[in-house]
């Protein structure tokens, strides 16, 4: 597969946090073949993996992507769209749901995703583990994926109940176990 930034380079197999991903030695861009992104995020930072963003969902947040980019994998033309609620602007393809990351961009994603979550209020995560506990009615099927993400989210809770209000974790301290 060539690279579909700069054309120079096919694109060389290397590991990133544990999954076979496509990389350009020249400019440094990424393939993540279908869910490789998201695969190699959670593993990267087990804290995102409750973060699920359908890139591919909303076709009227796509955009022509400014420089004319297709797909290595089929070579269809690549849309640009947000990542979740980063504003990194990546590269799809509506057809084989294939992610191009250019250099960099997965750094700015993970450290967006996580200034997001330390950023969260405490509405905020009581909310996010409503709609956990949602997908866990919604996918009974995925149960064990869902009650993962709903003691991450618990987690989360705790730490800024803790952090936001040190005397309760003063209190909880000293309970008996």
């Amino acid at each position: 597969m060539k690279c579909p930034k700069c054309s120079l380079e096919d694109l060389n197999e290397i590991k990133i946090n544990g999954v076979m991903i496509d990389r350009c030695s020249h400019c440094g861009g990424l393939w993540f073949d279908k869910d490789e992104l998201s695969i190699s995020r959670d593993a990267r930072d087990k804290n995102l993996s409750w973060l699920d963003f359908d890139l591919w969902g909303d076709h009227n947040k796509l955009a022509l992507s400014g420089k004319s980019i297709d797909c290595p994998r089929d070579g269809k033309h690549l849309f640009k769209i947000k990542y979740g609620n980063t504003d990194v602007m990546v590269d799809i393809c509506l057809d084989c749901h294939g992610v191009w990351l250019d250099k960099s961009e997965l750094d700015k994603i993970i450290v967006q995703l996580k200034d997001k979550i330390n950023s969260e209020t405490i509405p905020d995560h009581i909310n996010a583990l409503g709609q956990e506990i949602a997908q866990l009615l919604a996918h009974p099927n995925q149960a064990d994926v869902e009650l993962r993400h709903i003691a991450i989210v618990m987690k989360l809770l705790e730490y800024r109940i803790i952090s936001q209000f040190p005397k309760i974790a003063e209190l909880i301290a000293v309970l008996p176990d």
